[in-house]
Parts: C-alpha cells; structure tokens; sequence
C-alpha cells in the first residue's frame, strides 16, 4: 500500500497487504497512485504465474508443517500449519519469492514480524517464531479462528457494540505506541475478531507490515522519506500530506473506523485516491449522528475530535481516546446487572522440579486460559498438565504457554501478570464439560456403566512406558546419554508413531491419560534435548558429561557454554571453587604418570562444574589416551 509523491525509482514495486489476491495491481482498491493519475499502470506484485502455482502446502517451516493455503497477498502467502509432535495450530506468512530478491521489501517484511513480536498484547496477533526457508523470510504467529471486522460489519452497527470494539483496538495501538510503534493502516480488513468470553468478541490487531518506529534500533532501516502508506480512506491529513507521523495519527484512523462503523459509510469518499486525500485535507466531516438517527450525540462529538485536521486539536492518546469512547455509552444506558465473577485455580507442576503450584485463573475464550502469579511463569512453548479446581469439581487437561505478561506489561495494561495457556483438548465434549463444571451446575449421576477394562492390545507398550515415564528425557525417548540429534528425533519421531495410534483404541481411564502423558513427555524430551542450548544445560544437571561432549561436538559454541555456565553456576552457588582443587590435583598426577587418579579428580572437578571448558578438555583427552591404550597403567 504505497504510492510515492515524488522522486519515483524506477526499480521499486509497491505493494499492497489485502488478503485477497488480485491478478492486477490495479484491481487492488488500496493502492494509492499519484494525484494525477497520469502515470501508466504500476506492474503487478503477485507473483508471477509459475511462482503462483508452487507448492507450499505439505512443506517443512521449522517445527510446523503447513497443511492448506489461507490467503495470498500482495507481499507473501499465509498458510495453517501444524506442529509435527504435538496438536499445535499455527499461522505462517512467507514473503513471496520474487519479493526476497528486494532487500527493500525483506527488510519491511521484518519490520512486520519484529513490531508484532515488540507489541506483545492480547489485542495484537501474537508471533512466536522468525525465521528462513530456502533463501525466503517467514514468520509464524497464532492462528485465529474468528473473522475479519471487515466480514463481520455487513451494515451500521449498534453504538454499544462499536464502543467495545473500538475500545479493544484502542488498548491495541496503546501497547504498540508505548514501543513507539505507530500501525498506520487501521483498518476494518486488519481487525480480525475471535470468539471472547460471555459471548463477546476478542480484538486481534493484524499487519504491521507498514507500521513506522518511531525510535529506530541499532542497525535497522529507517522509513522512505517521500512515501506516502496507508488506505486512502483512513489517512490522517498529515499522512496524507507526507508529514511526520505520530501516535495521533492512528487516533484519527479510530474516529474513521468509528464512523464507518456506526453509520456504515466513512467519512470522506471520491471517485479516486487523490479525491479522497484532499477531502481529509480540506473537508469536515459530516456528524455522525445527522447521517444516522440513534446515535449518541456524545459519541459523534468524541469521533469528531478523533477526526480533527490538526493531530494536537484530537486526544493525545489511545487510552484517553477509550475513557471518553466508553464515557459516551455508559451515560447513555442503564447499566445491566454483570454475571458474578466466577473464580477457580488451576495446580501446575513446577517447570523442572517435582513442585505443584496453584495459581488463581481466568477463561480466555474457548480454549485459552489465564493464570495469574507474581512468580516466574513456566517457559513460552513449553507443555503443561493442569488440574483446574473448578466450583462444579475438578478436570485435568493439558496445555501450552503461549504468553509471557510481566509485571510491568500488567502495571501498563491494568491487569495482573501471569501467563497464558492455550489448552490442548477443544472438542465440544470437554467444552460442554468444563462450561458445566464452571457454572457448578451438578452433574446429572445417572447409573454408571461398567468400568472399561484395561484394552490388552495396548497394555505391552504402555508397561514399557511406565518404567521410561520415571526416568529423565533420555528414558523416555529410549537412547543412550551421548546419542547425537539424528538419533533423537528419530527416536521421537518413532515414540509418537507408536503411541497415537492407541488413541483411537477403547482404552480404559487409566490408559488414555497415560498415553496423554506419555506423548507430553516425548514432546518436552524433544524440545529439551533437540536443541543443542537446553541440551547442555540438562546434561550439566544431570552430570552427563557423555552428553556436553555431544553438544559441543555437534558445533555448539564456546561463546554459548561458557553462557550455559553460568547460569549453571547462578543456579548452584554453593560450588565456589572447588572444582579449581580437583583440576589442580588431576594435573598433579598427569604430571606424575598416575593417570587413571588423574581422570578420577578430572571427574570430581566436572561433577562439580560439569560445564568448565579446560577441565572437559582435559578429561575427554584422557580419556581417550587411556582408552587408546592396550597396556594397563602402571601407578607410581
């Protein structure tokens, strides 16, 4: 979406961010052109036609594979895809490829992925992961199930319902402004709604593929000078103009967005772009509530100063913005009696010990929760088992962290910090479930059938993995402490092909939560151990120095270790310099010729400091001499 008032290069494709595909650019309706529109038509940013028909689908991105096509853009494709372990649903937007030859446009298409990882807010799409495949950036965020505000707002919408809508799009721009990110291309098609508690709608903010910083980091590319970004029917008369940006100026896009809401027109239309920008240059906007009866005359005064020529004549931010949105509504109806808050708790294992914690929590939607803790939260990605402790009894589940909120966010956002976790199980069995253990409503106790008994096909396996399930990540994946990475995924790979197939059988209770089990474990085995980091760190509690000569074998870096160490040696301050003695002593004996005493004191130095560079050196060096050596050791 962008159209350059002068100084054109010729080499540069604008673009435009519509989910839509347009087999022209020209039929794309937010794409601005000079005001003369003298200029011939700009060349197309699909695609071209053999790259339109490859095959994304079934690909591998990281630990996802998509699994069907959702959009395609002007600037990339977005696909759904799948964790390969656990039933993990995500979205992925990958820069087309014609596209990744502009380092232009690579470097907006990050830009997008950074300002939505910096925001971090529930009404912003989350991202969790930034990455390339085969030369082509991408980036995988949540997926949303819902509709784009777009689709939803068919006509006028009630004023109560704009209000909370554009009261959620405020706290969005709000956690964005306050990184000193400024969206610039607020629109109906880049609000998406997902289903939200008691029947209301959650925002989700989306593409911030033209978002400006305000505050550059070290290193990135500063905005074009010269450019102007947006949709013609939502710019700010200074983003029309070509003049500096600011937080105003996607306040103004609110009052838009407003006004198109409540009356179902915006505010200033044209037969072209360059019309539509003067008008918001030049023209005042009709009152909303002259244009549609039943409109709060508080309400069309709070739009109208959101739509101020001047960006100092509008409020000067998102929050104030919102107080006097919902100040408009709340005088103009009787408050309605809120349902009683209903409160539960949820125990969680602690992340790396054999702790339980309970934490106050809160639903979050259909399949998301929000467990509230001043503490350290259990890491983002990580899988947990939840018992929530509901008023109608208790229902064990299972989950993922998908989000992090610290106490400054909490104190910025007016809410507590904690985390939040998306549950695993989203059929409409355990939905019904847990609304009715929620609600305390009894549970009819009809005469209960016969226990099922346990299914014998698949008992041999799972008496296999009962004695792995008590044993560290290397029991429950079946290799030994020094296998390397091949090895660990394929083992992976080969526990869940066994288990999942059992899933479909009649298993008794006790069965299908073991199977569950089973599966988490594998899945924390792999992200434990498939990563060379957390690798070595696990080995170095566990002292298995077989397995941090793996890690570094396999290319970990010294830089990274010594990282390892100490946050080892945080963690155990107890160790002070013991292991200094031990190393001195082994090379006391080297120097004696009393080797086998030697490798023992290299040993008590590494159980001490597992991570410690030169004293691993020194032991694996031994170690081989000694091993290398057919002749046994005389000591002396």
């Amino acid at each position: 979406m962008a159209w350059e008032e002068s100084a054109v290069e010729p080499t540069f494709r604008p673009s435009c961010a519509c989910l839509t595909p347009h087999p022209e650019l020209a039929e794309c309706p937010t794409v601005l052109r000079g005001a003369s529109e003298l200029r011939p038509p700009l060349s197309p940013t699909l695609p071209p036609s053999s790259e339109r028909g490859e095959k994304l689908v079934g690909q591998r991105f990281g630990s996802f594979v998509s699994r069907r096509e959702l959009g395609r853009g002007g600037m990339g494709t977005v696909l759904l895809a799948e964790h390969v372990l656990i039933p993990k649903r995500v979205a992925v937007k990958v820069l087309h490829r014609h596209l990744a030859e502009e380092p232009e446009l690579v470097a907006r298409f990050l830009a997008e992925a950074r300002a939505m990882s910096l925001v971090q807010h529930e009404n912003v799409v989350t991202v969790y992961d930034l990455d390339t495949r085969e030369g082509r950036p991408y980036f995988v965020m949540e997926y949303l199930e819902g509709q784009s505000l777009a689709a939803f707002a068919r006509g006028p919408l009630e004023p109560a319902l704009v209000v909370e809508l554009l009261a959620q799009v405020c706290d969005a721009l709000g956690a964005a402004h306050a990184h000193g990110i400024v969206h610039r291309d607020l629109k109906p098609a880049n609000v998406f709604l997902t289903p939200g508690p008691n029947g209301r709608h959650r925002v989700k903010l989306l593409d911030f593929g033209i978002a400006k910083r305000l505050v550059r980091l070290d290193g990135e590319t500063p905005t074009r000078t010269g450019v102007l970004m947006g949709t013609p029917e939502f710019m700010a008369p200074e983003q029309c103009g070509g003049k500096d940006v600011d937080a105003r100026t996607d306040l103004y896009a609110v009052g838009v967005l407003g006004y198109l809401l409540l009356t179902g027109t915006a505010p200033f239309s044209g037969s072209n772009a360059a019309e539509i920008l003067v008008a918001h240059l030049q023209q005042a906007p009709r009152p909303p509530h002259e244009v549609r009866p039943g409109i709060p005359p508080a309400l069309s005064a709070v739009l109208l100063r959101a739509l101020a020529k001047r960006p100092d004549a509008r409020y000067a931010t998102a929050a104030e913005l919102r107080a006097a949105l919902e100040a408009t509504v709340t005088r103009a109806r009787t408050p309605a009696p809120l349902p009683p808050t209903v409160g539960f708790t949820a125990r969680v294992p602690v992340h790396g010990s054999l702790g339980v914690r309970e934490y106050p929590c809160e639903r979050v939607g259909r399949t998301g929760l929000f467990l509230r803790t001043g503490e350290e939260p259990p890491p983002l990605r990580s899988d947990v088992s939840l018992l929530l402790r509901l008023p109608g009894g208790e229902l064990q589940c299972l989950g993922q962290v998908v989000r992090h909120v610290t106490a400054e966010q909490a104190r910025a956002w007016n809410m507590a910090p904690g985390f939040g976790v998306e549950l695993s199980d989203t059929s409409a069995s355990f939905q019904q479930l847990f609304a009715r253990l929620l609600s305390g409503e009894p549970t009819p106790e009809p005469t209960p059938p016969p226990a099922p008994q346990d299914d014998a096909r698949a008992e041999p396996l799972l008496r296999e993995f009962r004695q792995r399930l008590s044993g560290d990540h290397y029991a429950v994946l079946g290799i030994p402490r020094d296998a390397d990475a091949d090895k660990v995924r394929a083992h992976a790979r080969e526990c869940r092909n066994r288990l999942e197939p059992l899933i479909s059988l009649p298993l008794s209770p006790g069965q299908r939560a073991l199977v569950q089990r089973a599966l988490s474990k594998v899945a924390q085995a792999l992200l434990v151990l498939g990563h060379l980091e957390r690798r070595v760190e696990y080995d170095a509690e566990l002292r298995n120095l077989d397995g941090v000569m793996r890690c570094l074998a396999a290319g970990l870096t010294v830089t990274t270790l010594e990282a390892c160490r100490q946050r080892f040696l945080a963690r155990h301050p107890e160790i002070g310099g013991h292991s200094a003695l031990h190393l001195a002593s082994g090379d006391a004996f080297r120097a004696a010729n009393r080797l086998n005493e030697a490798l023992a004191s290299y040993e008590a130095a590494l159980r001490v400091d597992p991570l410690h560079l030169e004293a691993l050196r020194r032991w694996h060096a031994l170690r081989v001499r000694l091993r290398s050596n057919a002749s046994p050791v005389t000591h002396r």
